[in-house]
């Protein structure tokens, strides 16, 4: 193990990407065909050999079950992990945190994005600067970003500027973006770094990297191939393709079942499509169950966590058609965050059968009952929604 620790910090929370951090952190975001988030963040912890790594967190989901499943890679024992949730804005446990890590040098940054970064490598040129502390703009797209940094610190340097704030009794939304703006103004040394590193911002975004990840075959190789990243979706079972099941052009995870035709799309764990399905040009996150003769086109179907084995329910309803081939639909409730024709269903919804859902539509998590009616239909770039009640 090298003597540093892995501080990795969730960015700003908002509400961009609607469903899919609706009810889970964007650690807990599936990505790249059958991971989470965290297993790119445990990733880049694990092949580096950091003594610790300590994951904070700013929403109160499952990421610290999901870690504590993580084991042993071959005969390497993995690096003690820490989530911390609750106490996420406290920036005394930071420091107390800090301190029972006790390692030479600190590495932190924005962990809830997926990447895949060399932090020996960072650490090496930081200890070619003879600074205290270094901060690093990752190159992406070949261009050094300010939004997207990595800050390499010693202990003692560390510490002071926390013991500062703390003294100063500072607050700030995000505890460690204030730890490296005081840094910042404190005029720190900063120097630049390759590295693969995916920010996501909204819906369509989400939909892109997905496809990057799957189509870029130097990352894919490294992903599937090298198998240097675990994930704990689905354990076991392989993708079985029936009859007249077709696959295109498409990847489709282990522990799923094809009876219809997938196309230039993305299976996660878990899948069922039924016969005469058809689903292209979009993304099912795990476990959902498409009925007969559905159709599905560029949109992404929300993870399904009702896993009971008496939950046999189809969650796509037979006859189903969601989506549109159209390109530049936007929807009207959700502009910001759902356009280029992208139609989102949320996690945990029940779409009726023979319902129509069109382009660049939203079906919030948890609903879909409504279709149940003589109607079942949502026009292109509208969204079903829970209504708030007013206020009076």
């Amino acid at each position: 193990m090298e003597d540093f620790t892995i501080i990795s910090y969730p960015g700003t929370r908002n509400d961009l990407l609607l469903s899919l951090t609706e009810s889970r952190s964007r650690y807990m975001l599936p990505f790249g065909g059958r991971f989470r988030v965290v297993d790119f963040t445990l990733r880049n912890s694990f092949t580096s050999r950091a003594r610790t790594t300590i994951i904070y967190n700013n929403r109160d989901d499952d990421l610290e079950q999901y870690v504590d499943r993580y084991g042993p890679f071959g005969d390497m024992k993995f690096p003690p992990i820490k989530v911390i949730t609750r106490e996420y804005s406290d920036i005394k446990v930071c420091y107390n945190l800090i301190l029972e890590s006790n390692t030479a040098y600190y590495l932190i940054y924005n962990g809830d994005n997926p990447s895949i970064i060399d932090f020996p490598a960072i650490i090496k040129k930081y200890k070619s600067r003879k600074a205290g502390a270094v901060l690093f703009r990752l190159n992406i797209d070949g261009k050094p970003s300010m939004a997207h940094t990595l800050l390499v610190s010693d202990q003692k340097t560390l510490l002071n500027v926390v013991r500062s704030a703390i003294r100063e009794k500072r607050q700030a939304p995000n505890l460690f973006e204030m730890i490296i703006n005081i840094m910042i103004n404190a005029g720190i040394a900063r120097s630049s770094f390759d590295a693969y590193y995916w920010p996501v911002k909204n819906v369509p975004e989400y939909y892109d990297l997905n496809r990057e990840i799957i189509w870029n075959p130097e990352i894919f190789g490294m992903l599937y191939r090298e198998e240097i990243i675990k994930s704990q979706i689905a354990a076991g079972g392989m993708a079985r393709v029936g009859r007249h099941g077709k696959v295109i052009r498409s990847f489709v995870s282990d522990f799923c079942t094809i009876n219809g035709t997938v196309e230039n799309s993305i299976i996660y764990p878990g899948v069922e499509i039924g016969d005469h399905a058809v689903v292209r040009d979009s993304i099912l996150l795990p476990f959902n169950r498409v009925g007969h003769g559905a159709r599905i086109v560029r949109s992404i179907i929300d993870e399904r966590t009702d896993l009971a084995p008496e939950s046999t329910y189809l969650n796509i309803g037979n006859g189903c058609r969601i989506g549109s081939g159209d390109e530049f639909i936007k929807n009207t409730d959700f502009p910001q965050s759902l356009f280029s024709s992208i139609t989102l269903i949320g996690k945990d919804c029940r779409i009726a059968d023979n319902a129509r859902i069109g382009g660049g539509c939203y079906v919030q998590s948890g609903l879909g009952g409504e279709f149940q009616g003589v109607k079942k239909f949502l026009y292109d770039g509208t969204s079903l929604v829970r209504m708030v009640p007013e206020t009076t």
